[in-house]
């Protein structure tokens, strides 16, 4: 492979991670908006709803935080984020 193909790839990779970067929300409560049926309706997780550090939760805006699935493994829950959910990671 030459040099000038192998330098495409990598901006190519930064701009996929950092487009993908925008669908998770972080840190200890949250705050943000989210892609889905109402992009302008701003969403909120509270801190106690947070899943723990090193797992991921998907979060459905629309339901109360009480109704939400469970936190999970990160890297089998990246994998069936439905429309208008959020990843959230701990």
């Amino acid at each position: 492979m030459s040099s000038f193909v192998r330098l495409l790839k990598i901006p190519a990779l930064l701009l996929a991670g950092a487009t993908l970067c925008g669908c998770v929300a972080y840190g200890g409560g949250a705050v943000g908006q989210y892609p889905g049926a109402h992009p302008d309706r701003p969403f909120h997780i509270p801190p106690g709803h947070m899943p723990p550090p090193g797992e991921c939760r998907i979060w459905f805006p629309d339901r109360p935080p009480g109704q939400q699935p469970p936190p999970g493994n990160c890297r089998m829950l990246e994998r069936h984020v439905p429309p208008g959910a959020i990843l959230v990671r701990g």
